[in-house]
């Protein structure tokens, strides 16, 4: 490799210099410019009077010599006075005197850095006007600017500065000029990289979604840097936990589902006189809006490894999750995903980056999404101690099984399938890492242990606290002394009861039904819909009673309208599916056979095995005349079961 073509390689690294960036070179100056229009009047007004009090009175007392100060004040002055009339002219004559935007930001930085830089320079020997340049010098990083400008303006401030101080020889000989010129070198610095580092988050949120693999490259540099500094001692996990904490987030608002978090981590340090801790669990819930539906998306994982090691792998969760979080909420794609989809996606995306660890990094986790309207969990349980419900006093597990091996695993290829689970209003579900089991009973002087083995200490806690997130801490501590780290999620849901059945109509209804009465039973319901709510058993029956009759589009929106009450019913879900499919057989309306295929897609994420799903789903994409899906989606039917009339049916239809 050349050496030109090796700097200019390293060039556009530094520089960050990318495909994005050269695609959407244009728009982002564009949208520059915008940031750069909200900020013309109150800069205008601020460059207006800021100075003057310096330019009348503190300048004339502090520095007689140098009357020309009065002049460079004004300037600014006179300057954002012109901006202002321009920004009236502009508003009224619909004129562009003050440019698009930059224009107006360049002129102004370009003057107030370069003569504050000047006659600072020239009285470089007073720290207070020293310190005044610093103020500037660091407000030029909050504005928007392209990095080549920040680049220009720094390097031009500097060579003004340095050039009044070769031209006036100001004393720097003194040890108060000496601090303060190592201090305006700091300045600079930091003014420089946090710059970059402001316009390099400015640009990623110009973009509308953050890329996974290049991300991981991120993180995997950060996480070298951490190993890195592996031998070090307190000042190591201080920096680990500073950037570990701001993951660590719940952002999300009051209502029917709340959510709360207790994380005692097992090491503590102290640094500068301050106490903190560092360990491997990491909990955080966010807002989310899933098609249309209000979620709150949460995560409860636990990092393998002590300390540092843990923590590392608590910051590489952290921080791609979060990027998985900001994507959803910043690209339509990913907010139009079912619930079930999106939990897939995230585990996939996680699973990718744990990966290139290449094993040396696992966390076991449970990542879920509970509708704020119905109370309805999605999870999935990546080899993480069990889900707890605590419902009428009474604590249990929810799915005492573990269907995954941890994130990280690789060689893993098995069907990554959700679990649904519904909540009742004044239920608690109780999300935790294992640092809730493995509590140290007894220690004897010899430093052995024993070690807590029964998993339903847990649940007796729950209980004798009451479902109370604070007091079922303190109560395990009652009984003995963590070993691990301890991170425990509380989901409350405090909804509204769903709409109670009508046993005398529902009874009279079924009853009909299951003397082969369809349309008596249909009469009932028919007789009273619109007068009252229907509760979602009632409609799923109504839904039946309809496509029994032959009604199958009326069938369809009661199943639709079931389904939005009762999202966790499993067979409604794929009964609505196939109820699309068949209503597109009568309408040929296309968007029935999307809707067919959205169904029974979270269906099969629900259950991958379902052989009446799978061979529903491949006749769909068939009907849609995606031939390889279709093909793939027989075969495996055809695996699992290999007799089936129907899959040998579809095959000779496929191969046809």
């Amino acid at each position: 490799m050349t050496l030109p073509s090796t700097f200019k390689r390293y060039f556009r690294l530094f520089f960050d210099i990318h495909e994005d960036r050269i695609r959407y070179a244009k728009e982002y100056v564009e949208d520059l410019h915008r940031q750069a229009r909200l900020l013309h009047y109150p800069g205008s007004i601020i460059g207006t009077f800021v100075w003057l009090g310096f330019a009348l009175d503190t300048d004339r007392k502090l520095h007689p010599e140098f009357p020309e100060l009065f002049y460079f004040r004004i300037g600014l002055s006179l300057l954002s006075s012109f901006f202002l009339i321009s920004i009236a002219i502009d508003k009224f004559a619909r004129t562009q005197l003050r440019g698009k935007g930059l224009e107006w930001a360049y002129i102004l930085f370009v003057y107030l850095l370069n003569v504050t830089a000047f006659f600072t320079g020239r009285i470089a020997d007073d720290p207070n006007y020293v310190s005044g340049l610093q103020i500037v010098v660091m407000s030029m990083v909050f504005m928007p600017f392209p990095r080549k400008a920040l680049i220009l303006l720094y390097s031009v401030s500097i060579l003004s500065f340095v050039s009044a101080v070769f031209l006036y020889h100001p004393n720097l000989s003194t040890d108060q000029a000496s601090y303060s010129m190592q201090n305006l070198a700091i300045s600079y610095l930091l003014a420089f990289f946090s710059g970059f580092i402001v316009e390099r988050y400015r640009f990623s949120n110009f973009v509308s979604h953050f890329k996974i693999l290049e991300k991981n490259r991120e993180i995997s540099e950060n996480m070298e840097q951490i190993q890195g500094l592996k031998e070090k001692q307190d000042g190591d996990y201080f920096l680990t936990s500073l950037l570990l904490d701001p993951l660590i987030a719940k952002k999300t608002e009051s209502g029917p589902i709340q959510i709360d978090f207790a994380l005692n981590q097992y090491k503590k340090f102290s640094f500068r006189e301050k106490e903190y801790e560092l360990g491997g669990d990491y909990l955080s819930a966010y807002d989310l809006t899933l098609q249309g539906k209000k979620f709150k998306a949460f995560i409860n994982g636990d990092a393998m490894g002590k300390s540092i090691q843990g923590a590392g792998g608590a910051l590489v969760l952290g921080a791609v999750y979060n990027s998985v979080i900001i994507r959803s909420k910043m690209d339509p794609d990913s907010a139009n995903r079912s619930p079930e989809r999106w939990l897939k996606d995230c585990f996939t995306d996680l699973q990718k980056v744990f990966e290139t660890f290449d094993g040396s990094m696992l966390v076991s986790a449970v990542l879920g999404l509970v509708e704020e309207s119905t109370g309805t969990l999605y999870y999935l349980n990546i080899e993480h101690p069990w889900l707890v419900i605590y419902r009428d006093g009474k604590a249990s597990f929810i799915d005492p099984e573990t269907h995954f091996y941890k994130l990280g695993v690789g060689g893993i290829h098995g069907q990554v399938f959700v679990k649904v689970f519904q909540m009742k209003p004044g239920d608690k579900v109780f999300c935790g890492s294992d640092g809730k089991d493995d509590l140290i009973l007894d220690a004897n002087f010899e430093g052995k242990r024993k070690i807590n083995e029964d998993e339903t200490e847990f649940l007796r806690r729950v209980e004798e606290a009451k479902g109370e997130l604070s007091e079922i801490e303190d109560l395990l501590l009652a009984v003995g002394s963590f070993s691990d780290d301890y991170s425990l999620l509380s989901i409350r849901f405090t909804g509204t009861p769903s709409t109670p059945i009508e046993q005398d109509r529902f009874s009279r209804a079924k009853k009909a039904a299951l003397s082969n009465d369809f349309v008596g039973a249909l009469t009932i319901y028919e007789e009273t819909n619109g007068k009252n709510e229907l509760s979602s058993e009632e409609l799923k029956l109504f839904a039946r009673l309809l496509d029994k009759t032959g009604k199958i589009s009326q069938a369809l929106s009661k199943a639709l309208q079931a389904l939005t009450e009762d999202p966790a019913d499993h067979e409604l879900l794929l009964y609505t599916s196939l109820l699309s499919k068949r209503t597109y057989s009568q309408t040929k309306d296309p968007s029935l056979l999307k809707k067919a295929e959205e169904l029974g897609e979270r269906f099969r994420l629900r259950f991958p095995d379902h052989v009446k799903n799978l061979i529903h789903l491949a006749d769909v994409y068939r009907l849609q005349g995606n031939l390889n899906r279709a093909v793939f989606l027989i075969e495996r039917a055809g695996e699992l079961d290999p007799k089936n009339e129907r899959v040998k049916e579809l095959k000779e239809l496929l191969r046809s």
